[in-house]
């Protein structure tokens, strides 16, 4: 047995590229709502619009188009 931690296999993966950059789509209207500043907000990728956009941790919602699916 040894002490060294186990690596996961995504750890070398290269995150998928976007074509020209990503898209800001900025924060929801429930986080708007609730006031939260910055810092207490948590980005969500959106595949469809190929951006991020930040809102309240479990939102799962892209304020832009609607996606539900990452």
């Amino acid at each position: 047995m040894t002490d060294e931690p186990i690596k996961f296999p995504q750890s070398r993966v290269p995150p998928v590229h976007t074509p020209g950059g990503f898209r800001e789509l900025g924060i929801t209207p429930l986080a708007k709502q609730l006031g939260l500043l910055e810092w207490q907000l948590n980005g969500h990728w959106c595949r469809r619009c190929q951006g991020i956009w930040y809102g309240y941790t479990l939102e799962a919602e892209c304020p832009r188009c609607g996606n539900r699916d990452g």
